[in-house]
């Protein structure tokens, strides 16, 4: 029990490290042990060991996903090419993010849809599937089709980069308040 309360601390001084001064705000007057998973205040040993890595693959495509947004949006040449690339990318690092979250709950013997954050998690995976989809979509379709997926490849694209946004600042709460 001493070493989980320890790795708890030193989540905690990491994740105060990384955040910027609005998120530490946040962090402070959030309910203690609002989300943890065992004991008020705690986390397992397991998810403290392996979320840095759930972590990282989620970040990592969250940026990669908004530099190929970037892309889309200043149209330089070889925009698209860059587009895809970076779109992929951003979506299978992110998937991989979520199943190191599946595998991280299930190594800690927890239930794995407790939280908002897993639930959101689900969706914004199924976003990242459809909207590279509906991309590729796009440039086969029939010329009259096109602007309609378009549209919509770009309306799941922006809903999910901004529910991937908030739900890493779900994902920093659960950590922070354990």
């Amino acid at each position: 029990m001493i070493e989980v309360r320890d790795e708890n601390r030193r989540l905690k001084r990491l994740v105060t490290k990384l955040s910027w001064p609005p998120l530490s705000l946040i962090f402070m007057i959030s309910t203690p042990g609002g989300a943890a998973s065992e004991a008020p205040g705690e986390i397992s040993a397991e998810i403290a060991r392996l979320w840095p890595y759930h972590a990282s693959l989620v970040i990592l495509g969250f940026l990669l996903l908004v530099t190929g947004m970037t892309y889309a949006r200043r149209k330089e040449k070889g925009w698209l090419k860059k587009h895809k690339l970076l779109g992929i990318s951003g979506a299978a690092f992110s998937i991989a993010g979520m199943t190191m979250a599946a595998y991280m709950i299930s190594a800690a013997s927890q239930e794995h849809f407790r939280v908002p954050h897993a639930y959101l998690g689900s969706l914004v995976i199924l976003l990242l599937i459809f909207t590279p989809v509906l991309g590729l979509l796009q440039l086969k379709a029939a010329k009259e089709n096109k602007a309609k997926i378009r549209r919509v490849h770009r309306l799941l694209g922006r809903t999910a980069l901004l529910l991937m946004a908030l739900n890493m600042l779900f994902g920093m709460l659960i950590v922070s308040s354990a």
